[in-house]
Protein backbone atom coordinates (compact mmCIF):
# COMPACT_ATOMS: atom_id res chain seq x y z
CA UNK A 1 0.00 0.00 0.00
CA UNK A 2 1.28 3.49 -1.36
CA UNK A 3 1.07 6.33 1.64
CA UNK A 4 -0.07 9.56 0.60
CA UNK A 5 2.47 11.93 0.03
CA UNK A 6 2.24 15.65 2.13
CA UNK A 7 3.03 18.34 0.01
CA UNK A 8 5.17 21.63 1.49
CA UNK A 9 5.58 23.60 -0.98
CA UNK A 10 2.56 26.03 0.20
CA UNK A 11 4.71 26.69 3.54
CA UNK A 12 7.93 26.71 1.22
CA UNK A 13 6.03 29.54 -0.66
CA UNK A 14 5.17 31.50 2.08
CA UNK A 15 8.81 31.66 3.62
CA UNK A 16 10.29 32.93 0.49
CA UNK A 17 7.38 35.85 0.48
CA UNK A 18 7.88 36.64 4.23
CA UNK A 19 11.96 36.84 4.01
CA UNK A 20 11.57 38.42 0.45
CA UNK A 21 9.13 41.49 2.49
CA UNK A 22 12.17 41.52 5.33
CA UNK A 23 15.18 42.20 2.63
CA UNK A 24 12.80 44.86 0.79
CA UNK A 25 12.29 46.60 4.42
CA UNK A 26 15.99 46.33 5.03
CA UNK A 27 17.16 47.99 2.19
CA UNK A 28 17.96 51.71 2.51
CA UNK A 29 16.76 54.20 0.00
CA UNK A 30 20.38 56.24 -2.37
CA UNK A 31 19.11 59.81 -2.71
CA UNK A 32 22.12 60.79 -4.30
CA UNK A 33 25.23 58.50 -5.36
CA UNK A 34 26.87 60.21 -8.49
CA UNK A 35 23.32 61.54 -9.55
CA UNK A 36 20.09 61.75 -7.64
CA UNK A 37 18.24 58.58 -7.30
CA UNK A 38 15.00 57.24 -6.36
CA UNK A 39 12.30 59.65 -7.84
CA UNK A 40 14.32 63.10 -5.86
CA UNK A 41 14.72 65.93 -7.97
CA UNK A 42 16.86 69.03 -7.78
CA UNK A 43 15.26 72.16 -6.62
CA UNK A 44 17.45 74.22 -5.14
CA UNK A 45 17.94 77.94 -5.28
CA UNK A 46 21.94 78.66 -4.84
CA UNK A 47 24.42 78.25 -6.81
CA UNK A 48 25.72 74.36 -7.08
CA UNK A 49 26.33 71.53 -9.04
CA UNK A 50 25.69 67.88 -9.11
CA UNK A 51 28.73 66.74 -11.27
CA UNK A 52 31.65 68.33 -9.09
CA UNK A 53 35.10 66.16 -9.42
CA UNK A 54 37.17 66.70 -6.16
CA UNK A 55 36.84 66.25 -3.56
CA UNK A 56 34.56 62.94 -3.83
CA UNK A 57 33.53 60.81 -0.95
CA UNK A 58 32.74 57.74 -3.67
CA UNK A 59 31.94 57.36 -7.22
CA UNK A 60 33.01 59.69 -9.90
CA UNK A 61 31.20 63.18 -8.54
CA UNK A 62 29.59 65.01 -5.59
CA UNK A 63 27.43 67.92 -5.20
CA UNK A 64 29.31 71.52 -5.03
CA UNK A 65 27.58 73.98 -2.82
CA UNK A 66 28.78 77.80 -2.96
CA UNK A 67 26.94 80.26 -0.78
CA UNK A 68 26.31 83.51 -1.74
CA UNK A 69 28.33 86.18 0.28
CA UNK A 70 25.56 88.53 0.93
CA UNK A 71 22.12 86.05 1.05
CA UNK A 72 18.59 86.80 0.08
CA UNK A 73 15.40 84.50 0.67
CA UNK A 74 17.20 82.06 2.50
CA UNK A 75 18.98 80.11 -0.79
CA UNK A 76 18.72 76.25 0.54
CA UNK A 77 19.74 73.08 -1.70
CA UNK A 78 16.63 71.49 -2.04
CA UNK A 79 16.59 67.46 -2.99
CA UNK A 80 12.84 67.17 -3.43
CA UNK A 81 10.55 63.96 -3.84
CA UNK A 82 7.07 64.04 -4.15
CA UNK A 83 4.45 63.01 -1.61
CA UNK A 84 6.93 60.20 0.24
CA UNK A 85 5.85 58.32 3.30
CA UNK A 86 8.87 57.64 5.40
CA UNK A 87 7.33 54.91 7.54
CA UNK A 88 10.05 52.37 6.37
CA UNK A 89 12.98 55.02 7.35
CA UNK A 90 14.46 56.42 10.19
CA UNK A 91 17.53 58.31 9.68
CA UNK A 92 18.57 60.54 6.75
CA UNK A 93 22.44 59.81 6.52
CA UNK A 94 25.21 61.79 4.39
CA UNK A 95 28.82 62.62 4.06
CA UNK A 96 30.47 66.77 4.21
CA UNK A 97 33.16 68.22 3.93
CA UNK A 98 34.09 71.51 4.64
CA UNK A 99 37.11 72.50 1.95
CA UNK A 100 38.76 75.20 2.68
CA UNK A 101 39.32 76.34 5.97
CA UNK A 102 35.92 74.57 6.71
CA UNK A 103 33.86 75.57 9.75
CA UNK A 104 30.89 76.29 8.05
CA UNK A 105 27.02 75.48 10.29
CA UNK A 106 24.42 73.95 8.01
CA UNK A 107 20.53 73.93 9.10
CA UNK A 108 18.68 71.08 7.95
CA UNK A 109 14.65 71.34 7.32
CA UNK A 110 12.23 68.94 5.99
CA UNK A 111 9.52 69.64 3.75
CA UNK A 112 6.11 67.93 4.58
CA UNK A 113 3.51 69.04 1.84
CA UNK A 114 4.31 72.62 0.94
CA UNK A 115 5.38 73.87 4.54
CA UNK A 116 9.11 73.50 6.05
CA UNK A 117 9.35 72.30 9.54
CA UNK A 118 11.57 73.49 12.25
CA UNK A 119 15.38 73.67 11.46
CA UNK A 120 18.13 71.47 13.11
CA UNK A 121 21.78 72.38 13.78
CA UNK A 122 24.64 70.77 12.33
CA UNK A 123 28.08 70.77 13.89
CA UNK A 124 30.67 72.82 12.01
CA UNK A 125 31.94 71.09 8.98
CA UNK A 126 35.62 69.50 9.11
CA UNK A 127 38.22 70.91 6.91
CA UNK A 128 39.40 68.94 3.81
CA UNK A 129 37.77 66.35 5.39
CA UNK A 130 34.57 63.83 5.43
CA UNK A 131 32.58 63.19 8.01
CA UNK A 132 29.45 61.16 8.02
CA UNK A 133 26.35 62.96 9.58
CA UNK A 134 23.57 60.43 10.63
CA UNK A 135 20.21 62.50 11.35
CA UNK A 136 17.03 61.19 13.10
CA UNK A 137 13.80 61.80 10.91
CA UNK A 138 12.30 62.62 14.45
CA UNK A 139 14.11 65.27 14.94
CA UNK A 140 13.45 66.85 11.33
CA UNK A 141 9.63 66.10 12.23
CA UNK A 142 9.67 63.40 9.40
CA UNK A 143 9.13 60.35 10.57
CA UNK A 144 6.05 58.11 9.59
CA UNK A 145 5.02 60.60 7.62
CA UNK A 146 3.17 59.81 3.90
CA UNK A 147 3.13 63.85 2.86
CA UNK A 148 7.56 64.21 2.99
CA UNK A 149 8.69 66.23 0.06
CA UNK A 150 12.61 66.06 0.76
CA UNK A 151 14.38 68.31 2.78
CA UNK A 152 16.84 71.43 2.57
CA UNK A 153 20.49 72.15 3.12
CA UNK A 154 21.30 75.72 4.14
CA UNK A 155 24.63 78.27 5.80
CA UNK A 156 22.90 79.17 9.59
CA UNK A 157 23.54 82.65 10.55
CA UNK A 158 26.75 84.11 9.97
CA UNK A 159 28.90 81.01 9.21
CA UNK A 160 31.60 80.58 6.75
CA UNK A 161 30.13 80.88 3.40
CA UNK A 162 33.28 79.20 1.44
CA UNK A 163 31.93 76.18 -0.81
CA UNK A 164 31.33 72.83 0.96
CA UNK A 165 30.17 69.73 -0.29
CA UNK A 166 27.89 66.45 -0.14
CA UNK A 167 27.51 63.00 -0.93
CA UNK A 168 26.34 59.54 -0.45
CA UNK A 169 23.09 60.88 0.83
CA UNK A 170 20.54 58.39 1.62
CA UNK A 171 17.32 57.63 3.75
CA UNK A 172 18.15 54.18 6.46
CA UNK A 173 15.59 52.18 6.59
CA UNK A 174 14.35 50.80 10.21
CA UNK A 175 16.03 47.57 11.08
CA UNK A 176 13.43 44.92 10.77
CA UNK A 177 13.97 41.04 12.42
CA UNK A 178 14.01 38.48 9.85
CA UNK A 179 10.83 36.21 9.83
CA UNK A 180 11.44 32.50 11.06
CA UNK A 181 10.23 30.97 8.30
CA UNK A 182 6.83 28.06 8.81
CA UNK A 183 8.35 24.31 9.49
CA UNK A 184 8.15 21.71 6.13
CA UNK A 185 6.45 19.15 8.06
CA UNK A 186 3.60 21.15 9.30
CA UNK A 187 0.35 22.15 7.60
CA UNK A 188 0.51 25.59 9.26
CA UNK A 189 3.19 27.66 11.48
CA UNK A 190 3.01 26.60 15.32
CA UNK A 191 2.19 29.78 18.06
CA UNK A 192 4.85 32.11 19.00
CA UNK A 193 4.86 31.21 23.13
CA UNK A 194 4.35 34.44 24.50
CA UNK A 195 7.70 36.19 25.19
CA UNK A 196 8.94 35.55 29.10
CA UNK A 197 9.93 38.51 31.17
CA UNK A 198 13.13 39.59 31.08
CA UNK A 199 15.44 38.59 33.76
CA UNK A 200 18.17 40.17 35.64
CA UNK A 201 20.64 37.90 34.65
CA UNK A 202 23.36 37.57 32.25
CA UNK A 203 24.14 34.99 29.60
CA UNK A 204 27.19 34.21 31.68
CA UNK A 205 24.86 33.80 34.44
CA UNK A 206 23.34 31.10 33.05
CA UNK A 207 26.18 29.53 31.53
CA UNK A 208 27.90 29.14 35.34
CA UNK A 209 24.63 27.86 36.85
CA UNK A 210 24.81 25.24 33.99
CA UNK A 211 27.99 24.33 34.42
CA UNK A 212 27.43 24.01 38.22
CA UNK A 213 24.51 21.94 37.83
CA UNK A 214 26.00 19.40 35.20
CA UNK A 215 29.19 18.86 37.90
CA UNK A 216 26.55 17.88 40.35
CA UNK A 217 24.96 15.33 37.94
CA UNK A 218 28.51 14.00 37.43
CA UNK A 219 29.63 13.75 41.21
CA UNK A 220 26.01 11.65 42.05
CA UNK A 221 27.17 9.24 38.67
CA UNK A 222 30.66 8.70 40.25
CA UNK A 223 28.93 8.04 43.51
CA UNK A 224 26.26 6.06 42.39
CA UNK A 225 29.44 4.11 40.23
CA UNK A 226 31.34 3.93 43.14
CA UNK A 227 28.83 2.62 45.39
CA UNK A 228 28.00 -0.17 42.78
CA UNK A 229 31.41 -1.61 42.66
CA UNK A 230 31.70 -1.94 46.02
CA UNK A 231 34.23 0.61 46.34
CA UNK A 232 32.38 2.78 48.73
CA UNK A 233 31.41 0.45 50.86
CA UNK A 234 33.21 0.23 54.44
CA UNK A 235 34.22 -2.82 55.23
CA UNK A 236 35.77 -4.38 58.60
CA UNK A 237 39.33 -6.07 58.51
CA UNK A 238 37.94 -8.88 60.31
CA UNK A 239 35.29 -11.18 60.03
CA UNK A 240 32.12 -10.46 61.77
CA UNK A 241 32.03 -12.43 64.76
CA UNK A 242 29.44 -14.89 64.71
CA UNK A 243 27.23 -17.31 66.93
CA UNK A 244 29.20 -20.02 68.48
CA UNK A 245 27.98 -23.01 66.60
CA UNK A 246 27.52 -26.65 67.90
CA UNK A 247 30.97 -28.01 68.83
CA UNK A 248 31.84 -30.19 65.62
CA UNK A 249 35.17 -31.58 64.99
CA UNK A 250 36.23 -30.06 61.34
CA UNK A 251 37.80 -32.50 59.03
CA UNK A 252 40.94 -31.87 57.11
CA UNK A 253 38.63 -30.77 53.94
CA UNK A 254 36.76 -27.53 56.07
CA UNK A 255 40.17 -25.99 57.00
CA UNK A 256 41.35 -25.05 53.41
CA UNK A 257 37.87 -23.46 52.94
CA UNK A 258 38.33 -21.24 56.03
CA UNK A 259 41.22 -20.42 55.27
CA UNK A 260 40.58 -19.32 51.94
CA UNK A 261 37.47 -17.12 53.32
CA UNK A 262 40.09 -15.19 55.71
CA UNK A 263 42.64 -14.27 53.50
CA UNK A 264 39.63 -13.24 50.82
CA UNK A 265 38.66 -10.91 53.33
CA UNK A 266 41.60 -9.40 54.41
CA UNK A 267 42.69 -8.88 51.12
CA UNK A 268 39.72 -6.68 50.14
CA UNK A 269 40.15 -4.86 53.45
CA UNK A 270 43.64 -3.87 52.17
CA UNK A 271 42.34 -2.22 48.71
CA UNK A 272 39.99 0.03 50.37
CA UNK A 273 42.52 2.52 51.56
CA UNK A 274 43.53 2.94 47.91
CA UNK A 275 39.52 3.38 46.61
CA UNK A 276 39.66 5.91 49.10
CA UNK A 277 42.49 7.64 48.17
CA UNK A 278 41.12 7.43 44.62
CA UNK A 279 38.07 9.02 45.87
CA UNK A 280 39.63 11.80 47.56
CA UNK A 281 41.76 12.56 44.86
CA UNK A 282 38.53 13.00 42.57
CA UNK A 283 36.33 15.02 45.40
CA UNK A 284 39.18 17.45 45.55
CA UNK A 285 39.64 17.76 41.70
CA UNK A 286 36.08 18.27 40.79
CA UNK A 287 36.10 20.77 43.48
CA UNK A 288 38.71 23.07 42.10
CA UNK A 289 37.38 22.31 38.60
CA UNK A 290 33.94 23.92 39.98
CA UNK A 291 35.33 26.67 41.51
CA UNK A 292 37.70 27.94 38.60
CA UNK A 293 34.54 27.67 36.61
CA UNK A 294 32.54 30.20 38.97
CA UNK A 295 35.40 32.48 39.60
CA UNK A 296 35.82 32.73 35.85
CA UNK A 297 32.18 32.85 34.85
CA UNK A 298 31.78 35.81 37.15
CA UNK A 299 35.49 37.48 36.10
CA UNK A 300 33.70 37.31 32.44
CA UNK A 301 30.51 38.77 33.85
CA UNK A 302 32.22 41.38 35.57
CA UNK A 303 34.41 42.76 32.63
CA UNK A 304 31.26 42.96 30.47
CA UNK A 305 29.40 45.09 32.66
CA UNK A 306 32.23 47.08 32.65
CA UNK A 307 32.50 47.55 29.31
CA UNK A 308 29.08 47.92 28.40
CA UNK A 309 28.80 51.10 31.58
CA UNK A 310 32.21 52.83 29.68
CA UNK A 311 29.94 52.23 25.80
CA UNK A 312 27.56 53.51 27.80
CA UNK A 313 29.08 56.80 29.62
CA UNK A 314 31.33 57.41 26.02
CA UNK A 315 27.86 57.72 23.97
CA UNK A 316 26.34 59.69 26.90
CA UNK A 317 29.18 62.14 26.92
CA UNK A 318 29.10 62.04 22.64
CA UNK A 319 25.75 63.12 23.02
CA UNK A 320 26.21 66.15 25.64
CA UNK A 321 29.01 67.23 23.45
CA UNK A 322 26.80 67.52 20.17
CA UNK A 323 24.46 69.50 22.06
CA UNK A 324 26.69 71.80 24.11
CA UNK A 325 28.26 72.41 20.80
CA UNK A 326 24.69 73.93 18.84
CA UNK A 327 24.02 76.15 21.92
CA UNK A 328 20.40 74.85 22.24
CA UNK A 329 17.78 76.00 24.32
CA UNK A 330 17.09 73.84 27.39
CA UNK A 331 14.06 73.24 26.22
CA UNK A 332 15.69 71.50 23.23
CA UNK A 333 18.10 69.84 24.61
CA UNK A 334 15.32 68.49 27.01
CA UNK A 335 13.44 67.45 23.93
CA UNK A 336 16.78 65.84 22.13
CA UNK A 337 17.14 63.74 25.60
CA UNK A 338 13.50 62.47 25.39
CA UNK A 339 13.74 61.40 21.78
CA UNK A 340 17.22 59.43 22.58
CA UNK A 341 15.46 57.59 25.24
CA UNK A 342 12.59 56.65 22.52
CA UNK A 343 15.44 55.47 20.50
CA UNK A 344 16.76 53.75 22.53
CA UNK A 345 13.93 51.59 24.30
CA UNK A 346 12.68 50.60 20.70
CA UNK A 347 16.64 49.45 19.92
CA UNK A 348 16.12 47.31 23.65
CA UNK A 349 13.73 45.12 21.54
CA UNK A 350 15.73 43.82 18.88
CA UNK A 351 19.25 43.87 19.84
CA UNK A 352 20.99 40.57 21.20
CA UNK A 353 21.41 39.62 24.83
CA UNK A 354 25.59 41.49 24.41
CA UNK A 355 24.00 44.23 23.45
CA UNK A 356 21.12 44.75 25.13
CA UNK A 357 23.28 45.40 28.35
CA UNK A 358 25.03 48.03 26.85
CA UNK A 359 21.67 49.98 25.19
CA UNK A 360 20.28 49.01 28.60
CA UNK A 361 23.04 51.14 30.88
CA UNK A 362 22.86 54.08 27.66
CA UNK A 363 19.81 54.42 28.38
CA UNK A 364 19.53 54.55 32.51
CA UNK A 365 22.58 57.01 32.01
CA UNK A 366 20.67 59.45 29.39
CA UNK A 367 17.39 59.30 31.58
CA UNK A 368 19.13 60.44 34.57
CA UNK A 369 20.71 63.28 32.47
CA UNK A 370 17.09 63.90 31.24
CA UNK A 371 16.23 64.55 35.02
CA UNK A 372 19.05 66.75 36.01
CA UNK A 373 17.99 68.52 32.63
CA UNK A 374 14.51 68.99 33.88
CA UNK A 375 15.28 69.42 37.34
CA UNK A 376 17.47 72.80 35.72
CA UNK A 377 14.53 73.91 33.96
CA UNK A 378 12.19 73.35 37.13
CA UNK A 379 14.95 75.96 39.16
CA UNK A 380 14.90 78.42 36.14
CA UNK A 381 11.41 78.55 35.84
CA UNK A 382 11.41 78.95 39.79
CA UNK A 383 13.57 82.23 39.75
CA UNK A 384 12.33 83.93 36.59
Amino acid sequence: MQLPIRSNRPAFLLALVLIAAAARAETDLPVYTDQLNSGFDDWSWLPHSLNNTSPVHSGSFSIKVSPPANPSGWPALWLRHRNFDTTAYTNISFWANGGDPGGQVLQMRSMLGTNPQSIYLLPPLPSNEWRQFVVPLALLNAQDKTNFQGVWFQMHGTSETNPFFLDDIKLVATPVAAPVPPPMNAVTAAETPPREAESGWSAAAWCIAGALIAITLLLTWLIVMLRRSGLGTARALLPTPAPSPPQISLTSEAEPVADSVLKTRVLEASADPEAQALRDKMAIELAEFAKQSLVQGLYSQRSKLIEAQQKAQAELAELEARLSSLHLPLQERIRAYELRIGELEKELETRDEEMRHMTRATLLLVRERLEQEKAKDQTTSRFN
